[in-house]
């Protein structure tokens, strides 16, 4: 292997990746091993996504039984991370996060403690476990807070909400219909109502390889409501902007850094990202991804395509011999085009399901990016049980030419009825001067 971490053409290895998935989040991973060669086995905890990539990589229904086959294991989203520390500890070979890492993305209250440790601001951040409470805390409030949820509820991105009034009067109101009519398959209620701060919003992510960060880090932007100005349900995510960096290091120094030794201790592997609120009174982080995220996976893969192989990326971070990720330069945007009736399954079934995802032309086939579909007959359809359908990436020299590459790509792509935003990067105008000039650019 070379030592910039991936082989020449002539050398290139093939692995077996097994990919544990939660609900198909890491789709695009598992497609984009197997089209770089290697074999892979997928498999689906989620029984509702579990035809997505059907008829493209092999599905398995017990992955502990495939463990052995593996060389390595790779899992694709949090709630593993025990039994991932176990198997590293076993002398398997896994990527995807630890215990530490589920700790910091699913315990918000364990998270304040790891930001106490870094050079920054934390909102103000109260744990509730009922409405009533919560709503007494409210009344007495003069600034504006957002209500996040935990557990099964806190995947239901649609239930996150800002309050808009100074003084929370419409999230007081809400929080009386979530009461009403709260499902009870979630269980009790728990969650956070969170200090909003104003400033720009902006992450860090980075690799980690088990014992330190891998150079350069990702600078990316997130665009989570459903519809083009901002307006709409949160999504998980819709797009995302960002760019690769050296030297534009202030907000990784002062978050992720600080705990590169407890990741090390526990023997984390993948990517985490923190994101944060950056205003003139400093730093404000929001919260840790500590697994892959989506679609700012597809975004990195746009960044080292033609100089470094998903592969060769994810073996050199379990071998711990990518000591430099080599990438493109510029910047990178990722759409997310999706179907009726995201982002609520309820619906999905009838007006979304294996609508057909026609591809106009061989040469968007580098920026196309799975999301939940599957071949039918040589067909790519929609899948899975929402109607993430994929994503599709553009790269350029300014952010301006990395949108219109991206857009300009969705054009050679034919869905029926599909939805996305038309303002992915926009803001770009706005936050570069205003990170520019607090230094964080």
């Amino acid at each position: 292997m070379a030592a910039n971490g991936h082989d020449t053409k002539d050398e290139a290895k093939k692995y077996k990746f097994l990919i544990v998935s939660k609900e198909a989040s890491g789709s695009d991973i598992a497609y984009q091993l197997k089209k770089e060669g290697n074999s892979v086995k997928l498999f689906i905890q989620d029984d509702s996504e579990g035809d997505v990539l059907d008829n493209v990589v092999e599905k398995v229904s017990d992955w502990e039984s495939e463990k052995s086959w593996a060389d390595i294991i790779l899992f694709d989203f949090v709630g593993f991370g025990f039994r991932q520390n176990e198997l590293r500890q076993q002398g398997f070979k896994v990527i995807g996060g630890s215990y530490l890492g589920d700790q910091l993305e699913l315990d918000r209250n364990f998270a304040l403690q790891y930001f106490a440790k870094m050079n920054v601001k934390i909102p103000q951040t109260e744990e509730f476990n009922s409405f009533v409470s919560a709503k007494r805390f409210l009344k007495d409030q003069k600034k504006r807070f957002v209500i996040k949820f935990a557990g099964n509820a806190g995947d239901e991105k649609g239930l996150l909400y800002v309050a808009q009034t100074d003084d929370n009067t419409d999230l007081i109101q809400l929080m009386d219909l979530y009461n009403k009519k709260w499902n009870t398959g979630w269980g009790e209620p728990k969650f956070v109502l969170q200090e909003v701060i104003e400033g720009v919003e902006v992450a860090v992510t980075a690799l980690f390889d088990g014992e330190k960060f891998v150079m350069p880090v990702y600078m990316n932007f997130e665009n989570k409501r459903l519809l083009t100005g901002d307006l709409g349900v949160f999504t998980g995510e819709m797009g995302t902007h960002g760019f690769f960096t050296f030297d534009k290091l202030k907000l990784f120094k002062n978050t992720l850094k600080k705990i590169e030794e407890d990741l090390k201790k526990d023997g984390y592997v993948g990517t985490i990202d923190v994101n944060c609120i950056v205003n003139e009174e400093g730093i404000w982080p929001l919260e840790f991804t500590s697994r892959f995220g989506y679609p700012l996976t597809d975004l990195i893969f746009e960044a080292i395509k033609g100089k470094t192989r998903i592969t060769d990326m994810m073996v050199g971070l379990v071998e711990k011999t990518l000591d430099l990720l080599e990438t493109n330069d510029g910047y990178q945007i990722g759409i997310a085009v999706c179907v009726p009736t995201f982002p609520y399954e309820e619906g999905y079934e009838r007006y979304g399901k294996e609508l057909p995802v026609i591809i106009l032309s061989e040469k968007v086939d580098d920026n196309f990016h799975m999301g939940d579909l599957k071949l039918d007959n040589d067909v790519w359809v929609t899948a899975g049980s929402w109607g993430y359908s994929f994503v599709i990436t553009g790269n350029g020299d300014t952010m301006f030419a990395a949108k219109t590459d991206a857009y300009n790509n969705l054009k050679y792509i034919v869905v029926p009825n599909a939805m996305y935003r038309i303002d992915i990067s926009d803001r770009w105008v706005n936050d570069y001067p205003k990170l520019h000039r607090l230094g964080y650019l």
